[in-house]
């Protein structure tokens, strides 16, 4: 095998960082696990925590070693093995071999299965769940705390008595289970119908060595009903037999149906402390964190739901708050309040005392509603004591809330070293309450990365994923991965990648990653897939439990099975990689207690591991196991043992000389205090930082000894010649020793300290990243000696001065180390950091007589504002500083060439033309080169642009500092690409200032304008331009005459945007096609949207502000945040001939107006934003839209009575019968109405019959969709077509009174004007073809068939079908026309047909008191016994119409006699009577056609002619009609 392990003992490792406290650690046994491969029998075993140092292993099949020699890794593949084999393992211990461990056979497979054996009486179907393990009966062995669904209880709804199984009410519910790995249930729980949710994330058994005896206890939530089934066979109800009371209630309230949530929020709880091994309880008391507080008894003013959702969650830890000593923490609430409560345990009497409580109910807080649906336990500040990681916020060890962010509620959070690179632990999350996820340091808060949104990222995983990039990878939903060290977005290889869990599985340093049944390699694939396994919790996919449970350090994972059992699953894959056990990591095993906890969340070690960054062993576990405890002196009698010096605070141990430990290990601990009390509403409070010293005097250590130093504080070593051969690695703090190092090479950990005042280290000096060298110590001038120092990329050392004097540095060689990493951290080479600036002069740094690696690689600190430079000769590495002239007013020239440093180029206007600290730089146009590199760090005093017609360019490593203003004020262009420091602002008043990056709090410090807080002034309309997406938190503020802000990309502002005090036209103007997102509130007197996006993403809304949309699709979004309700009086202006898009808040009431005549496209974006405002003045197209689905599809609450008399409104398709346009039950006018949506009368803020007037703005429209319960009443001289049915189907009624109702579908089969009475009255019409329920038509209606309008009546075909009746008043108007003499037109090439006349199709009567128009087309030629169809009438036509009839031929007369019989105006030929119109009334003689006379001297009119004669008796027939000398012949 290719061993990349690297022994022990040899001083150069570069590590994994700690700084802990010693405690108290579980005893497991070797943990051997043996898997037949196809390459033979795969064994791997267990390093445990006292093996760190000088242990290898020998492994024995069937009594026979198999190993040539000792093994420093903890696997084996044994070649010759076979399924009969078995295996133990023996630790050589400095070598001596030791005791076997117990034999493992041969597994088949990859997993070891577990049957489990449950009581014999239950009848439910039990599924197991998430998991805790803990060995509960110390045989070296875990044991498994399983917790179970009831099949059949959520099958049947949870109903009261338990699920029913052949017809008997079982009382059995969910089941919590302690399982031993052979399957046998030593006890169990019956939870009992007060306890349950629907998805079993609230039932909850953990477990560990609370006592310290060897044997974990048990912690569980139970309720009244409750039944602890003990080992002994005996039962603990409780609430009954006198067991917390004496009677119980089953309180259970059943699932509805059709319903997905469901919560037990009722009965008594209480907390059940007991024996591990057998149930039997040791304290069971009422739950401390109670449902209800004293007076309360709303279950919804108490938690935010009334229905349990919100106090139902319940978590429990084993965090140690002192370092040494395990406490029990419980806390409730992640969406509202929260209750936390810490308790120790007394190990002799199991006594429960409160170490502490803290809580939050105050809404609006920071400390409130920051819970997720897990949490973590970790040493976040690397004091040794745990904190409880609370979603967005760390309660600290004290028991006092640490920090937060503030950003609420979440799903996934993970925490660990995930950046190497930096002091302390770092943590990654997704967030629901302010999306998507961010990425900060777990002790301060403070984020370095945040990824913003509007919906709720509900995954979020990080890790060590790549060895091609450093440190660790964070991967969210919405979001593609980050790097942990540059706080920024990478590119890798995301196959393999997930988001669920991370794990230890392959045979490298690197995590894979877990989900549901498939462990993958990001950026390779599948490497394995538990085939027959089933995960659990849904779409979360998450295993019962992920742990180390046997085997090496890799991890092991239990997942169920078809038949309701049990694997664990365990990697065979071979490792090159020695490391003890994850379970005696502090981090990962307190992540084994909490991880079933809520929806389980994978385990995080506390340390980094990297082939890449070459951080390839873990710190020594933080055990108390094998080591003897120091109390106040370091003898002989501690020879060749593992000695502990771990004392809280400071201590002195005195050494007797020749004292020879196999190990010395110091823990000088820090102590990191938070201090936000319980209901603390302030965010950023005080965080106190003590560090202690541990003082060793008196004489030398001697032997093979190891000295190992872990903790913040300080080790003060005596000032002798020490000559023990061991390494002396301090992992962390300080090590502080003035005297000489013999023998023992030093080696420095990240972030570990070394100070030493004429030391001698004749082994040498090894220091890793960050990790600093104080010769002389803390602020002093001396020296330090070493035989080699090897300064590590990122190692520090810091360099006193005393007048002509500095620390120096003493060493046979010195190397220097350089990464070239794309995305490395801060330092790629050691840093020189001077502590005060020297004055002009040569000072020797260090005295060596070799140098490996490159001088000018190194960075320098300290020297701001002065010409230096390093130097090594003649064996000296020497710096050099220079003196200067003084600051003068200097104009660049650019005459040599590009480059501004510090007074050497020749490229300024100054006495000497080069730059010094202090001067005051201009920049114009009279420059030869205007691409100014800025080589070093330079210190102006301001600097001020005057360039009008060149464009600047800032490049270069160097950074602008100092004190200064950097103004723009001439027209022209200035590009600032490099990285800044400068402070004294910014100021804009002219041109365009383009800037590479800005800085932004929650990520780069420093950008192109300085930090975040260096302000930046628009003034005079100068523009900020941005060319690229970016973040950025500098104060903005607008002042006189206002100014620009232009964007490509998204440029998201998180600072501040605020008006200068008493300036005039502080506008601010949006340019460019990108997005300016403000994640802060915003202060201006008018924003013009000239271009692209500005999204009001901090929801802080422009109350009372006015925006114009002021360009082509320029866009104004706000946070669309489902989570918060708000009012806004923004005023909207959309100009003429300009287009705006509007994405309002989902959750918010609009009051503010909207004016202007340009088009703006409005976005329903949820359920709860209804349009309040005066919108009466718009005179423009609003075009009303749906965003996208956001928990629930978006609907459009229009809710006001001003309406849009003048505007056009054109309704979306997208607004269906389910997501509606909601017109809230008001009535209003609409201009005109367009679009095929649906709109309502209803909606969420009022439903009644309301009345739409539609058509005020003149002008023609179309609308194509449906509208629902509204009265519509049609007015404006425009013309309403409508085309369906389905548009006024579901309408309370029309009417028409001005201008004109278009039907537009002949083929319509049922009213196109309402289910009711269409009224046509005053100036109004209603033309077209199609179909009507009925009409009246009143004084100044018209009725006109045919599609045209009045000036082309005389082309108009096709009918209108009225299913009832018509009504025609006096004064209305009913238009016909023909155009041929059939009443169908044949095309003589197509052969479609088409209707050639327009009339009337009437269902019911047809009473007609108006004016009958008749007109036709020079189409058709009039001849006797022709006619015009005024009606097609199924009923009764009658009336007494007049009549306007076009003129006819010469020779021929209209006879109207036959309308209200037949409906028809017939033409015929002029010797009928003559004289007489249609209408008149006049006297006339009747004749049979034989000349009879039958009627004298009746008195009749044309149109009532027939009906006259019939009530005379006259049967039917023909007869001769004689008025005066004329005289026509009749038919009836």
């Amino acid at each position: 095998m290719n061993k990349k392990f690297i022994a022990l003992a040899i001083a150069v490792l570069t590590c994994c960082n700690v700084a802990k406290a010693q405690r108290f650690t579980d005893k497991l046994d070797r943990g051997l696990v043996a898997v037949q491969t196809t390459g033979g029998v795969y064994c791997s075993w267990r390093i445990q925590a006292d093996e760190y140092y000088d242990v290898k292993y020998n492994l024995y099949r069937d009594g026979t070693k198999v190993n040539a020699e000792p093994l420093n890794v903890s696997n084996y593949t044994d070649t010759s093995g076979s399924q009969g084999s078995t295996y133990t393992v023996k630790a050589v211990v400095n070598g001596v071999e030791q005791e076997a461990s117990k034999a493992a056979s041969v597994l088949a497979n990859n997993y070891k299965s577990i049957t489990i054996k449950h009581d014999a009486s239950l009848k439910s179907t039990y599924i197991p769940n998430d998991a805790c393990c803990a060995d509960v009966d110390g045989d070296g062995e875990v044991e498994i705390l399983l917790k179970f669904d009831n099949k059949e209880e959520g099958e049947q709804l949870y109903p009261k008595n338990g699920p029913t199984i052949n017809g008997v009410e079982t009382k059995e519910y969910s089941l919590l289970a302690c399982l031993k790995q052979d399957g046998t249930i030593l006890w169990w729980v019956n939870c009992g119908p007060n306890m349950g949710d629907f998805q079993n994330n609230e039932q909850n058994i953990v477990g560990y060595d609370w006592d310290m005896d060897g044997k974990a206890e048990v912690v569980m939530r139970l309720e009244e009903g409750s039944t602890v089934h003990m080992a002994d066979g005996t039962t603990y109800t409780i609430g009954a037999d006198g067991k917390n009371g004496t009677s119980w209630t089953n309180y259970r309230i059943p699932k509805g149906s059709g319903s997905v949530e469901w919560f037990t929020y009722y009965g008594n709880e209480f907390l059940y402390y007991c024996e591990g091994a057998t149930g039997k309880p040791y304290q069971c008391i009422e739950y401390p964190l109670k449902r209800y507080e004293s007076g309360e008894t709303d279950l919804k003013a108490a938690w935010g739901d009334g229905y349990g959702h919100r106090s139902s969650k319940n978590f429990f830890g084993a965090p140690y708050l002192d370092g040494k000593h395990p406490s029990i923490f419980l806390g409730r609430g992640i969406y509202t309040r929260h209750k936390f409560i810490a308790y120790d345990v007394d190990p002799a009497t199991h006594a429960l005392n409160v170490r502490w409580r803290w809580t939050n109910n105050k809404p609006g807080s920071p400390w409130y509603g920051q819970g997720y649906h897990n949490y973590s336990i970790a040493d976040v500040d690397w004091d040794g004591r745990d904190e409880i990681v609370w979603g967005s916020m760390v309660i600290d060890d004290n028991g006092l809330g640490l920090s937060t962010t503030g950003l609420g509620h979440g799903d996934a959070q993970h925490v660990s070293d995930l950046n190497p690179y930096i002091h302390g632990q770092e943590m990654f999350a997704c967030n629901e309450d302010n999306p998507a996820n961010n990425y900060r340091d777990a002790t301060t808060s403070k984020i370095y990365y945040r990824m913003t949104d509007t919906n709720d990222a509900g995954r979020a995983l990080a890790g060590n994923f790549y060895n091609t990039i450093p440190g660790s990878i964070g991967y969210g939903a919405h979001d593609t991965p980050i790097s942990t060290v540059v706080n920024d977005h990478v590119t890798v290889n995301t196959s393999g990648l997930g988001m669920n869990f991370r794990i230890y599985w392959d045979g490298d340093l690197q995590e894979e990653c877990f989900d549901n049944i498939t462990v993958s390699k990001p950026g390779v694939g599948t490497l394995a897939t538990f085939s027959g396994a089933y995960s659990n919790n849904s779409t979360k996919a998450t295993p019962c439990y992920q742990g180390d449970i046997f085997g090496d350090w890799r991890e092991e994972v239990i997942e169920r099975t078809a038949d309701n059992n049990i694997r664990i699953y365990t990697s065979t894959i071979p490792t090159e990689w020695r490391n003890y056990s994850l379970w005696y990591d502090h981090q990962y095993r307190n992540a084994m207690v909490w991880q079933p906890c809520g929806y389980n969340q994978p385990p995080h070690a506390s340390y980094f591991l990297g082939e890449l960054e070459g951080i390839t062993i873990a710190p020594p576990p933080l055990t108390t196991t094998g080591r003897e405890i120091i109390s106040s002196s370091i003898d002989a009698s501690l020879n060749g043992k593992h000695a502990l010096l771990d004392v809280d605070g400071d201590a002195t141990v005195a050494v007797t000389e020749g004292a020879s430990p196999a190990i010395f290990t110091d823990n000088a601990p820090s102590w990191v205090q938070g201090t936000a009390q319980s209901e603390c509403t302030t965010k950023d409070t005080e965080i106190k930082y003590s560090y202690y010293t541990h003082t060793l005097t008196g004489g030398a250590f001697t032997g093979a000894m190891r000295l190992v130093k872990q903790g913040d504080g300080t080790l003060i070593l005596p000032n002798v010649t020490e000559t023990y051969t061991g390494n002396t690695d301090v992992w962390a703090g300080t090590l502080q020793f003035d005297g000489t190092m013999e023998k023992s090479p030093v080696w420095l950990n990240r972030f570990a300290r070394l100070s030493s005042n004429g030391g001698k280290f004749q082994a040498g000096i090894k220091a890793d990243y960050g990790s600093e060298i104080l010769p002389g110590g803390e602020n002093k001038v001396g020296t330090i000696t070493a035989s080699s120092i090897e300064l590590g990329f990122g190692a520090r050392v810091i360099i006193d001065v005393n007048g002509n004097e500095t620390d120096r540095i003493v060493a046979d060689k010195i190397s220097i180390e350089k990464k070239d990493w794309t995305n490395g951290p801060e330092y790629s080479a050691p840093v020189f950091v001077f502590t005060s600036q020297p004055v002009a002069g040569t000072y020797i740094l260090a005295e060596a007589s070799g140098l490996t690696g490159n001088l000018s690689d190194i960075t320098i600190e300290g020297l701001m504002g002065v010409k230096y430079d390093l130097a090594y000769a003649d064996g000296k590495i020497t710096l050099n500083v220079y003196d200067g002239r003084g600051s003068e007013d200097v104009v660049w020239t650019g005459a040599t060439d590009s480059t501004w440093d510090l007074m050497n180029s020749e490229n300024f206007s100054s006495s000497d033309k080069t730059f010094v600290t202090g001067d005051e730089v201009t920049f114009d146009d009279s420059a030869v080169n205007t691409a100014v590199t800025v080589a070093e760090d330079v210190t102006p005093g301001n600097i001020i642009f005057k360039n009008d017609t060149k464009t600047y360019s800032i490049t270069g490593d160097g950074a602008i500092s100092g004190e200064g203003t950097l103004s723009v004020e001439g027209k022209g262009e200035v590009k600032i690409n490099n990285i800044n420091k400068y402070n004294g602002g910014t100021i804009i008043s002219n041109g365009i200032l383009t800037p590479a990056s800005l800085a932004n709090n929650d990520g780069s410090q420093y950008g192109s304008l300085g930090e975040a807080s260096n302000g930046i002034t628009l003034k005079n309309n100068g523009t900020l331009k941005t060319a690229t997406s970016m973040t950025a938190s500098h104060p903005i503020v607008i002042d006189e005459n206002g100014g620009t802000i232009s964007a490509t990309g998204t440029l998201i502002l998180n600072g501040s945007i605020k008006k200068a005090n008493s300036a005039k036209s502080r506008n601010l103007y949006k340019a460019g096609t990108g997005t300016l997102q403000l994640n802060c509130a915003a202060d201006f007197d008018t924003l013009y949207i000239n271009s692209g996006t500005v999204y009001d993403f901090q929801d802080a809304h422009f109350t009372g502000k006015t925006i114009v949309l002021n360009g082509s699709k320029v866009t104004l979004q706000a946070n669309n945040s489902i989570y918060s309700t708000n009012t806004d009086n923004v005023n909207i202006v959309v100009p003429k001939g300009k287009t705006g898009i509007w994405y309002p808040d989902g959750r918010c009431d609009y009051t503010g107006k909207l004016t202007g005549e340009g088009t703006i496209n409005i976005y329903a974006t949820w359920v709860r934003c209804p349009f309040k405002g005066n919108w009466s003045e718009f005179a423009g197209t609003i075009n009303a839209k749906r965003g996208p689905k956001n928990a629930y599809e978006p609907v459009f609450d229009f809710n006001n009575t001003y309406g849009i008399p003048l505007a056009t409104l054109n309704v979306d398709a997208a607004f269906t019968e389910s997501s509606p346009f909601n017109t809230s039950g008001k009535s209003f006018a609409i201009g005109a109405l367009t679009g095929s949506g649906y709109i309502s009368n209803g909606g969420y803020y009022g439903s009644a019959p309301n009345t739409l007037t539609v058509g005020g703005n003149n002008t023609n429209f179309t609308f194509s969709g449906t509208i629902n319960g509204s009265h519509m009443v049609k007015n404006g001289t425009g013309v309403w077509t409508i085309a369906s049915e389905n548009v006024l189907a579901n309408a309370k009624s029309l009417k028409i009174i001005d201008g004109a109702v278009k039907l537009n579908k002949a083929a319509a089969t049922s009213s196109m004007t309402a289910p009711t009475i269409t009224y046509v009255q005053d100036n109004g019409e209603l033309r077209g073809v199609g179909y009507s329920y009925g009409i009246n038509l009143l004084n100044g209606g018209t009725l006109r068939p045919g599609s045209n309008a009045a000036t082309s009546q005389t082309k108009n075909t096709g009918i209108i079908s009225i299913e009832r009746n018509l009504n025609a008043e006096t004064g209305s108007h009913i238009y016909v026309n023909k155009t041929k003499t059939d009443s169908i037109s044949v095309n003589s090439i197509t052969g479609a047909e088409s209707q050639a006349w327009a009339f009337l199709k009437v269902g019911g009567n047809a009473t007609v008191n108006g004016t009958i128009h008749v007109t036709y087309a020079t189409t058709w030629k009039p001849a006797e016994g022709d006619y015009v169809r005024v009606f097609d009438c199924e009923g009764t036509i009658s009336g007494t119409p007049t009549f306007d009839i076009q003129e006819l031929p010469e020779g021929l007369v209209w006879d109207t006699s036959e309308l209200l019989s037949q409906g028809i105006i017939k033409v015929s030929s002029s010797t009928g009577i003559k004289g007489i119109d249609a209408t008149s009334e006049f006297i006339a003689d009747v004749y049979t056609i034989s000349g009879v006379k039958v009627v004298d001297g009746i008195s009749t009119t044309m149109p009532s002619l027939r009906n006259d004669l019939k009530s005379r008796g006259l049967v039917s027939g023909t007869y001769i009609v004689r008025s005066g000398k004329s005289s026509i012949k009749i038919s009836f």
